[in-house]
């Protein structure tokens, strides 16, 4: 099997820089592009108790800049651990919002990637025990090879 495109979800969780490191020595076993994606997801207003917070749309605003740089910085420490580790690989990044599962598969699917390496507990371990793992549900939908790293 020919590998010449991988795909590394990354949350600046421990696994998901076990995954990094797996997708780096992969990729240049392969010698195989390498893209670096971060999900950022919608935030469920619902889940947050309405007399814990006094919001608005300019704090609307605001949080979602907030969480937007957050996600940025990982994506952006990812990228440059793999360029200081594997200074001669291909690295891209990518920043989506939405639920994680269905970006990382229709990232997958739109880019022609042929292997997806992501971690197998992220960030989100509450979400995690009540929804399923996001990395298994991952490797039932994605098209292509799933690898994931403990």
């Amino acid at each position: 099997m020919l590998i010449q495109n991988i795909l590394v979800a990354v949350d600046g969780s421990e696994n998901s820089d076990r995954a990094m490191d797996f997708a780096l020595e992969l990729a240049e076993k392969f010698g195989s592009a390498l893209t670096v994606l971060n999900v950022s997801e919608v935030l469920a207003m619902g889940v947050i108790p309405q007399e814990s917070i006094t919001y608005s749309f300019d704090n609307m605003s605001l949080l979602g800049k907030d969480l937007r740089k957050i996600h940025e910085e990982i994506l952006s420490k990812a990228v440059s651990h793999a360029k200081g580790v594997k200074p001669d690989l291909v690295v891209s990044s990518l920043l989506k919002d939405g639920d994680p599962v269905s970006e990382i598969v229709n990232v997958a699917k739109d880019g022609g990637f042929d292997a997806i390496v992501i971690g197998h507990k992220g960030s989100s371990m509450t979400r995690e025990r009540v929804l399923g793992s996001i990395s298994e549900k991952v490797a039932h939908l994605a098209p292509c090879l799933v690898v994931i790293v403990r």
